[in-house]
Order: structure tokens, then C-alpha cells, then sequence
């Protein structure tokens, strides 16, 4: 599994595209996240502009190939931290988190 943090940069969006691009970011991570790509999708509450996603796919190479579909990555909008990990635990409960 890999764990993407996403952090846009503010001075690379588009004056007066903020809303549109956001929109299309938005379908992008709902398509890979219906898809079963995403496993966690959400933004940071102590942190503008940046959120996580955790991705269920089986390669380095398959998170890329996601990420190069985001409107934020051709342009450079966005930063992206790829990590790869593994979870030997996780708790019944996590679904009861959703939306918290």
C-alpha cells in the first residue's frame, strides 16, 4: 500500500481557475477511489490546501500512473510524497471514521 500526501501550491493555480480545477480533482480521486485504487481519501484540518489519500495498488508504478491523471499534476499544482507501507493491523472501527 501507499500512503500520498498532496499539497497544492497556491502561486501555480491559474487566477480564476481555483474552483473549476479543484472540481476536476474532486472527480478524479472519486473515480480511483470507487475503483477501489483509493482506500482513504481526505484533506488535512491543520493544513490548507493538502490532503492524503492511501492507495490499495500493488506498485509504486500504478500510484504514478494514478497521480499523472490529476489535474493538478501536469502543471505542477500539486506536490506529491509517495510512501510505501504495509499494514499487519487494522481496526474493525475505521470505517466508523469516515466523515470524523
Amino acid at each position: 500500500m501507499f500512503i500520498i500526501n498532496q499539497t497544492l501550491k497556491a502561486d501555480k493555480i491559474p487566477a480564476g481557475k481555483g474552483e473549476e480545477l479543484f472540481k476536476q480533482h474532486i472527480a478524479w480521486f472519486t473515480k480511483h477511489f470507487e475503483q477501489g485504487d483509493f482506500l482513504l481519501v481526505g484533506p488535512y484540518t491543520d493544513k490548507e490546501m493538502a490532503g492524503i489519500m492511501i492507495a490499495g495498488t500493488d506498485s509504486r508504478e500504478a500510484v504514478e500512473e494514478i497521480l499523472k491523471e490529476d489535474v493538478y499534476y501536469a502543471d505542477g499544482i500539486a506536490e506529491y510524497e509517495v510512501r510505501s507501507f504495509k499494514a499487519p493491523l487494522i481496526s474493525v472501527s475505521l470505517p466508523a471514521c469516515a466523515g470524523k
